[in-house]
């Protein structure tokens, strides 16, 4: 092993927001190394800058469009700038000064792509969770006013009988960059079973002096829920319309509602879901 001083040329890339992926210019990097003597020889005369990828977390703002990052928060990158087998014995210098320019971007929500199919007798309990929920988009100014919203590639699975989770890309269009090349997703599955029950429909809201008619003046309910089941909605769940509605409905026509629904219960579906309603002056 041999120990000289060699200096080489460095680019930064990072995931600064609002700022370039790279940084403007090559910085000129010398510190007191050791390593093989050809080891050294080749990191001397190796052609191009070196491209090493910093943590945001490492670079300190400086004026302008300047980023420091200190010498000794750079012995964690010294195989990423050296190469394997190289050590430094110390940096002839405080820090170093990267220039990363400033670029349009937009932070819009991502939306999961998925095409899902569940073993009989279990469903999702809810939406995928994402993690990030939101990523930071750049590009030109047309293409960020045209987007609302960033898609994951999509996500399929079959025959599925358990909760999920996993990794996946986002689809990143030509001429755009996004802050994250992937998320984490995760989806809450469980077994169901259907239960079925019928409701009498009230109304609520009306004057204590309206004659209010429903047709039909029961519906059927059907519920999933978790199995097993922790609690029968028949025992609780009330189906009623609203008189305010029905105040500013021109046919008459109001929803069919549900409430006091109790915990367990992933989804129901009311079967009519509208009743005729009529008020007798």
């Amino acid at each position: 092993m041999q120990t000289d001083v060699v200096t080489v040329s460095v680019i930064a890339e990072s995931r600064l927001p609002g700022r370039s992926a790279r940084s403007g210019e090559a910085v000129s990097m010398t510190a007191r190394c050791k390593a093989s003597g050809f080891r050294l020889l080749y990191i001397e005369h190796r052609d191009g800058p070196v491209v090493v990828r910093l943590d945001p977390d490492d670079l300190v703002k400086a004026e302008g469009d300047f980023f420091t990052i200190s010498s000794s928060q750079l012995y964690r990158y010294v195989n990423d700038i050296l190469g394997p087998g190289t050590s430094v014995e110390s940096f002839l210098f405080d820090e170093l000064r990267f220039r990363f320019t400033r670029e349009l971007y937009r932070k819009l929500p991502v939306n999961a792509i998925s095409s899902l199919s569940f073993k009989s007798q279990y469903m999702q309990t809810g939406d995928f969770v994402l993690q990030p929920d939101s990523v930071l988009v750049y590009g030109p100014a047309d293409m960020l006013s045209s987007m609302e919203a960033v898609n994951t590639r999509p996500i399929v699975r079959d025959d599925i009988k358990g909760s999920l989770h996993g990794e996946i890309g986002l689809d990143v269009p030509p001429g755009m960059r996004f802050s994250e090349e992937s998320v984490s997703w995760s989806l809450e599955v469980s077994r169901f079973v259907q239960l079925e029950a019928e409701f009498p429909v009230t109304v609520r809201n009306a004057p204590a002096t309206s004659s209010f008619s429903i047709y039909p003046a029961t519906a059927k309910v059907s519920f999933n829920c978790i199995f097993p089941v922790i609690a029968d909605p028949a025992s609780s769940v009330n189906c009623y319309v609203d008189y305010k509605e029905f105040a500013n409905s021109l046919t008459g026509r109001c929803v069919i509602h549900c409430d006091n629904v109790p915990q367990g219960v992933i989804d129901y579906s009311v079967k009519p879901e509208v009743a005729e309603c009529m008020e007798r002056l």
